[in-house]
């Protein structure tokens, strides 16, 4: 897996403190000798994470790295995302030759009034304040790829509830395998959310 789209990228100083509302970007630290943090799988250093209501929805930690290294590794083409998060994934892909637009859909004007306006996205990139479970993209357009990232964690309900229905709506906004063999229709932590895995 080339994880070199995620890695090179530091969130930490390219985002600053920021708080709107129930919103906002904090930075936080781990110290080498955090045993809980080892555990996790989080190497020593400062990281930013958007926070909600106290209640953390994206960090840029390995974890969130590993767990989006998949999607940043196949994307291509006209790309569909599903939230915006610390836009850390939308750097990782808005230079990559194979990609040709990124449409973000977020639900929420807080975190983009936050997080949009304190990175230098390229002309790649459309930001559509709308909520993925009701946004519908204009008649006619289709996708290459489509990846929802909206969820804070991940359980089996999430996977039958929410993700599979939002597989199925967006599989329609896909270019046909006759068109696009390696079309990409995914979620975020998918198999961790159908399985019952721990993320880690």
């Amino acid at each position: 897996m080339d994880w070199r789209y995620l890695m090179y990228k530091d969130m930490a100083g390219l985002l600053k403190d920021r708080e709107i509302g129930d919103w906002n970007l904090t930075h936080f630290t781990i110290d080498p000798d955090n045993l809980g943090a080892k555990m996790q799988g989080i190497a020593p250093g400062t990281y930013v994470r958007l926070m909600n209501k106290g209640e953390i929805v994206m960090s840029n930690t390995n974890m969130e790295k590993r767990t989006n290294s998949d999607f940043c590794y196949h994307v291509h083409g006209n790309v569909l995302i599903g939230g915006l998060g610390i836009g850390m994934i939308v750097l990782a892909i808005q230079d990559k030759e194979e990609v040709k637009s990124i449409t973000v859909i977020e639900k929420n004007q807080e975190v983009i009034d936050m997080v949009a306006s304190q990175l230098n996205f390229n002309d790649k990139v459309k930001i559509v304040h709308a909520d993925v479970f009701e946004w519908k993209p204009d008649k006619g357009i289709k996708f290459d790829v489509s990846y929802m990232d909206i969820w804070n964690w991940v359980n089996e309900d999430i996977y039958e509830k929410e993700m599979k229905p939002l597989k199925r709506k967006f599989t329609r906004f896909l270019k046909p395998t006759t068109e696009n063999p390696k079309r990409y229709n995914k979620c975020w932590a998918e198999f961790h959310a159908k399985t019952g895995r721990r993320l880690a």
